[in-house]
Formats: C-alpha cells, structure tokens, sequence
C-alpha cells in the first residue's frame, strides 16, 4: 500500500473506520476466491460511522449546536454551575444615588437631604430650590420654617400650597431636586457585607449587586427585605431571573437590612436539558420542576434512562434509573438535596442509513430501504470521480447479534459495466461502502525535472508526456539554461539508472529523436550553461577602483577592462602599465609580459589597447611616492612641539629648527630619541638573550641536580633553579623602547655633525627640563634620589645611600648617563668637543 494510502487512512474521515489489515484483507479475498464466495474475516472491534467526540463546555455552544452534536450515550458534559449567580459576577454594576430622570411617586417620603424645588409666581416672583435641614424643616422666604420631614411629597405640596396663601395673589409649583440617599445593610451570606449609603429609589437587588451577590452557600430564592427587626418582604430571584417579575424588589428605606440566608436543597442537573445547571429547589422538590427551571429536555435526550446520583443518610452513594420515556413519572419522583440528575444522549449513529465513502462524488449517508442495492447509491460511473479503482470495493457490515465487523469485497468494474447481478449486492443499514482510487494502492507515476527551469519539481506522468511536456509543466527553461545538451536519469527493469542524452533545442521545437517519450520516475535535467561550460576570466590590480577577477567577453580590450574595473584612481600611472598572459610552450606554461602606455590606450590606440585573451592580468601602476607621507614627533623643551611630516633626506637638526629651536629649559644631555627599527632588532636581542639563557639554565640545572646527594642540597638547588627561572620569566616581559643614544648641542653645532641623524618614519624626541637629580640603584643600604651638585662624586652620592651592601661587586660600578649611555668611573678629565668644555669621566 502506497504512503499516500496510508496518510489517506489516518487523515480522510471517510476511511477512518476502515483499518489497513481490512483493506489488504479484503483485496486479497476478492483476489483468491472471487466474488461468489464470500468469506468472513473477523478482526478486533471497531467503530463505524463518525468518531467518538468529547463534549465540552455546553455553554460554548449555541442550543441548535448542542441539538447537533451528539457525543457517546453517557458522554455528557459535567461542567455545571449554580444557577444565577453569572449575573452577579459579570453584570457591569453601576449605582446611581441621584436618579433625576425618574418621576417622584406621589407616596415618597420627605426626609432630610431632599431638596424641594419652589417657583413662586404673581404678586410675588421668585424661585426656591430648599434642603430639608437634620431637622426635618425648610425656610421659605416670607414665610418662614416649615417642617416637611416625614410627609409624603403629595402632602407636602398641599401643606406648602396652604402656606403659600400668606402671600395674597401668588401662585405656587413644587417640585422635588435631587433626592437624599439612605444608609442600609448588606448581610448575610454575600460577597461583599456590610453598610452601603445608596439612592432614594434602590432596590433589594440593587443592593445584592453593590454587595457582589450571593456567595456559593447563599440562597438565590429567600432573599430577605428587614425592616425595624421584622421580614417585611421575601424576594425570589429566580422570579426575576427566569420571568422577568420585580413586584416583590421592593424600594429600601433608610435602615432597611437585605439579608441572604443559606441557601436551600440544591440539585444539579447536567445533559441534555436546555440550561444545565444547580438549582436551588423551593416549594416543589419533584423532577418535573428541575426539568422546568432547566428549560425543558431537548430532543437529543435519551428518556429511557435518566439517571439521578444520590447520597443516602450521608452515608453512601448510590445510583437510581427512571425510565420515563414519555415523561410521565417526572412529577412523582421527589428529589433530596444533593442530588444529581443525568440526562443521556441518544444513541449517536442512525440506524437506518447506508454509508459511501471514498472516490465518489457524492460520499455520505443515504437512507435505507428495505431491498435497496450498491445500484441504488452508486448507479454508474458518473457517480465515481476519475481514475477509480474498479476491480475491488469493500462493503464493511456488522453482523448480529453480536455485531461483529464482516468485509465484504466486490468487483466494482463487472457491477457497473458488465452488469453483474453478483457483484450488485443487497445492503443492509449500517452498511459502509468504501470505493478506492487506482492509486491507492500503487503509487501515482510521476517525473522530475530539475535545474535550469523556472519551476521545478515532481509532475504526474499522464498519457504521452514527453520531455516538452514536462519542461513546460516546469514553467519553461530560465535564462541561464544550456540548451545544447541535457539528460534523462532513467531506471531501467533492474531498477539501475541510466542516463539518456537529448539536445534540448530541439526537443523544444518537437523533433521526435530529441523530444523523448517519458516513463514513470523519470528524472530530467536541465544543466545551467555557467556550470556546463567553464567560464573564462581576465583579472586587473593596482590603482583602480575595484582591482579583481572578471568575465571574459570575446574581442575585450584593455579599456573595456578598465571600465569594468571602475576606471582610474588618480594615483595611477599613466606612461606605462603591464599585461600578462600564460602561454604554453614546449608543454609548459610560460607568462609573457607586454608594456603598454595606458594613456593611449584609453584614448582608443589599437597599439596599446590590446585585445585580451582569456585570462590576460592588467597592472595599473602607481605614481612613485603618490602621497607617501612620513610623519616623526617632537615633544617637549621645544618651541612648537607635536607631530610633523618630513621630506626624504630630511636631519634631525633641521626638525628641531621647524619646530621653534630649544626652549630656555631645555636639558639637552637629556634628551630622548627612539626609532622602530631600533626597537625591533632590541626586542629581537632581548629574545635571543632569554632563550640563550633559559636553554643554559636548564642544562646546567639537569646536571646539578643529578649530582646532588642530600634533601637539603637538592632542595636548596630547586629554590636556585627557581630564583633564576624567574628571572628569565622577568627578562621575557621586557618591552624594548627602541631608544638609543644622541648628543644634541646648539643647532649651529648639531648641524652636520655625526648626531645630526637622517630621520625616519616614526622616530620620536623628547627633550626635557633640566634635571638636577642622581639616582643611586643597586646593592646600596638605601636606593634613592639626590640632589645633584658639583662638589660631589659618584662615591659620595653612595655614601649617601648608606654604602655598599654586604654583597655589592664594587669593581663593577657602572654609571647610567641621562643619555642613555653607560660607562664605569674613572678619575680622569676630557675634552668635549660638541659641547665646547671640559668634562669628568
């Protein structure tokens, strides 16, 4: 069985009571007996029809969605709440202490916190909008106090009217403003208890909303209205919930307590029913009223067998069926609190229908009748869909009174077109027919193009399919294909490949040796004319723009090279450049130098602009020294120090003259010159020195310690051994500065003189205040500095570091010049020629 049968059977809801052992069974029967001799294969249980679903929420389903939906027999959903409570805990809650918009009841109590509105006319115009004071009165101009609290505003506005008559000829209209609120009490078993201030007109349920409802235990259907101690009124909200009726939500009075006691029997009821719910049961505690309040069964119950949960004696549970199936004993079965009521599905398949599934055009259920045939569903073949699977259906029947699976095979083909009454058979309900698509079983005969097309991909091989077919299926060739020659990859019958050859133009044009007959798994190929042929390149460097490798194009010339170079940079020279080229002689390859003025040949000189071959390099040269800038720096006792740039040949006398000559502190023995050249050939030595000594240091080491005898001489040589390897690790860091030693004078002396050294690129200066002090380092009891003075020799200036240590090698004292330059003490005296003096060495 094909992949695609088997993604078919997992993924096609038509195939999903059909399992792949009952197919390849059934085909296999219909194969070796045929169809006269019917056999039962008997397999594992199964389920036929639409699949076992899980109902959910009911409440996320619309009623006509739940009519329609039928899960298993007991498969209902347990997701109930209590009835009513919803509409406390999601209504969008807003109270309103000062209703204007609502007329005053002619029975409305005046209290203090009204305000009544006066409009005098007549004799007397005027205008009065009075707050009954905490003493219950209004002070009306001209008249005085009158106490109002208490009345009710129709006796009120006759008591005022009656007053008003002190002001002969005036009339009098009154009306009420915004209205006192009144302080109450929530309690009970709410969400929110306690003291509410609210309007005039509120009601019991506009205090159950302030306070959030009744919690899970508050009873929905005793809400009580307290009025000086006494139950005044008792509010049912399923009255309002389930009828619309608010006669008893009684307007509140200043102190009234809304009290919500605990509610009563509670049962449930989950299903089929149009709202289900727990419900709180008063006065009627019969099943008949359950089903009332839950709206009523709907037509997907099963009556049969309703099913109540019930606690007894709060010791055990246990189970009661009704069979009511026309609802008779509803009204006398009584209910206990607690209990829970189940009403079941109908059973979810019709009983009286026939099943087609598969390559049909009309799959689905069809009603049976009594001696109705396969003809009866399926007449002929313009019932099928195209490529059909004719020599075998399947007929899956459950057979009683066990309803165990039974496959029955038949011939599709003889039955539609050979009229075979034998391959016509009789169904019976429940019946499922499955027919089959020819590929099904064997996998649907394709080809491959791939390469040099636009679209390429899997094709099916229809009738006649050649290569022009399938490139074209393929969106055509692209542009980069190589047209000349392309190939079929081909398994021959023992499944080996093969390769066949065809030139492409001409298969597109239809030439029949070239525009091959394709067979299934045929895979073409379409090579891409840059990778068929190699491409061939020239190449340019030097001073243009983008210096690389490009594409040969037949009769390129030099300038057209250039220009796909990005023609010149401004330093290229232009007297000259160089072509090169690889030519073969003697069997080797030899490369061969042509010089051109490239001036001219961008001018168009055929002399110079020289038609390339495959892979010729250009070099463009460089004018010499185009902007070769050298730069030195100068710093210190200078008059302008900083960074310069020097011309070849330039001295260092000739530097320190650019940059303003000495300055009046300047300490010329002093001075500072370091080069990098002299400081690569110095970190160079100070490498060499510390391989040298390291080497040394190990072969000497390896020999003292294979002589050594005792732990205590072997431990005092590793300690040496260790001393000195550190110090090798210390010469090893050692950065060198490139420093070396001069001797500046006047510029009238330096010039010309052996230290007037030609600068190079990088060399540094720095000249620094004079320096009057002497360091003293070394094995001396104390290193430090000192004051330098004339009076003084270097023995003194040791003296003063408290002498020699025990260990000091006095006969190598060695005198660091601020120079740079080192030289033992001697007692002697010289002459200075650069510096015109006397001088102690």
């Amino acid at each position: 069985m094909t992949p695609e049968a088997l993604d078919a059977i997992k993924s096609k809801p038509e195939f999903k009571g059909l399992t792949t052992e009952e197919i390849v069974k059934g085909k296999e029967t219909l194969e070796k007996k045929g169809i006269e001799k019917k056999e039962e294969v008997e397999k594992k249980p199964f389920e036929i029809g639409p699949e076992k679903k899980v109902i959910g929420a009911e409440e996320d389903k619309t009623l006509f969605e739940r009519f329609r939906t039928i899960g298993g027999y007991q498969d209902i959903s347990m997701s109930i709440r209590p009835f009513g409570y919803e509409f406390f805990r999601e209504a969008a809650v807003k109270v309103v202490t000062d209703r204007k918009d609502i007329p005053v009841p002619s029975k409305y109590i005046i209290g203090p916190g009204d305000e009544v509105k006066i409009l005098l006319w007549g004799r007397v115009n005027a205008q009065y909008n009075l707050i009954v004071d905490r003493n219950g009165n209004i002070t009306i101009p001209q008249i005085g106090p009158i106490q109002v609290a208490g009345m009710a505003f129709e006796d009120m506005s006759k008591h005022l009217i009656k007053q008003s008559e002190q002001i002969v000829g005036g009339n009098i209209d009154i009306t009420m403003g915004s209205l006192k609120t009144i302080p109450i009490f929530v309690l009970g078993d709410v969400r929110r208890p306690g003291a509410y201030t609210v309007g005039s007109f509120a009601t019991t349920t506009d205090a159950l909303l302030i306070a959030g409802g009744p919690t899970g235990i508050g009873s929905m259907r005793n809400v009580q209205l307290k009025r000086k101690g006494k139950v005044v009124k008792t509010f049912d909200l399923y009255d309002l919930f389930l009828k619309g009726d608010k006669s008893n939500d009684k307007i509140l009075e200043a102190g009234d307590v809304v009290f919500v006691p605990v509610a009563g029997l509670l049962v449930g009821i989950a299903g089929n029913v149009k709202r289900p719910a727990i419900y709180e049961l008063k006065g009627r505690y019969d099943l008949q009223n359950l089903f009332d309040l839950a709206g009523g069964i709907i037509p997907t119950a099963y009556t049969q067998q309703i099913q109540v949960e019930r606690i007894i004696k709060n010791e055990k549970q246990v189970i009661v069926d009704i069979d009511d199936k026309h609802l008779l004993k509803a009204k006398d079965f009584l209910l206990q609190d607690a209990d829970l009521v189940k009403v079941f599905n109908i059973v979810d398949k019709e009983t009286n229908v026939v099943f087609v599934n598969g390559n049909v055009k009309r799959p689905g259920k069809y009603e049976y009748k009594t001696g109705m045939r396969i003809s009866d569903v399926i007449k002929d073949s313009t019932d099928l869909l195209p490529e059909t699977h004719y020599e075998y259906a399947l007929i899956k029947r459950l057979v009683p009174p066990d309803l165990r699976p039974e496959l029955i095979p038949f011939n599709l083909g003889k039955f539609i077109f050979d009229k075979d009454v034998a391959n016509n058979i009789e169904l019976r309900p429940q019946d499922i027919i499955y027919v089959f698509s020819k590929w099904f079983f064997k996998e649907k005969p394709f080809v491959t193009v791939e390469g040099a097309v636009r679209k390429g991909g899997k094709f099916d091989l229809v009738d006649n399919f050649k290569v022009k077919d399938a490139i074209l299926a393929a969106g055509d060739l692209s542009k980069e294909a190589y047209v000349k020659k392309a190939e079929i990859i081909r398994l021959n019958h023992k499944r080996e490949y093969e390769s066949i050859y065809f030139d492409v133009e001409k298969a597109m044009t239809g030439d029949p040796s070239n525009n091959i007959m394709l067979k299934d798994e045929d895979r073409i190929i379409i090579h891409s004319i840059t990778g068929y042929i190699y491409r061939q390149t020239v190449s340019v460097d030097g001073a243009v723009p983008k210096p690389g490798t490009y594409p040969y194009i037949e009769n390129m010339t030099v300038k057209d090279l250039v220009f796909a170079a990005g023609n010149l940079l401004e330093s290229a020279y232009l007297e000259e450049a160089d072509v090169s080229c690889h030519v073969v002689q003697s069997g080797k390859s030899v490369i061969e130098y042509y010089r051109i003025n490239l001036k001219k040949a961008l001018e168009g000189d055929r002399e110079h602009n020289l038609v390339l071959k495959p892979y010729n390099r250009l070099f463009v040269k460089q004018i010499p020294r185009w902007r070769e800038e050298q730069f030195v720096s100068v710093t210190g006792e200078v008059g302008f120090p900083g960074k310069y740039i020097i011309k070849k040949g330039e001295t260092l006398s000739s530097l320190i003259e650019r940059a303003g000559g000495y300055t009046d502190k300047a300490y010329l023995r002093g001075a500072v010159f370091t080069r990098e050249r002299v400081r690569e050939l110095q970190q160079k030595n100070l490498e060499e020195i510390s391989t040298r000594l390291e080497r040394e240091l190990l072969s000497s080491s390896a020999g003292e310690m294979g002589t050594t005898t005792s732990s205590e001489e072997l431990a005092a040589k590793r300690a040496e051994y260790a001393q000195k390897q550190k110090f090798v690790s210390t010469l090893r860091s050692l950065k060198a500065t490139g420093r070396f030693t001069i001797r500046l004078a006047h510029l009238r002396l330096l010039k010309g003189s052996e230290y007037d050294i030609e600068l190079e690129e990088g060399d540094t200066l720095y000249i620094p205040s004079t320096i009057n002090v002497v360091n003293v380092a070394g094995s001396t009891m104390f290193q430090g500095s000192f004051l330098y003075s004339d009076n003084l020799s270097y023995k003194d200036y040791i003296g003063m570091s408290g002498g020699y240590t025990r260990n000091a090698d006095e006969d190598n004292i060695f005198i660091l010049k601020v120079d740079g330059s080192a030289m033992k003490p001697k007692s002697s005296i010289f002459w200075n020629s650069n510096r015109s003096r006397w001088e102690l060495a």
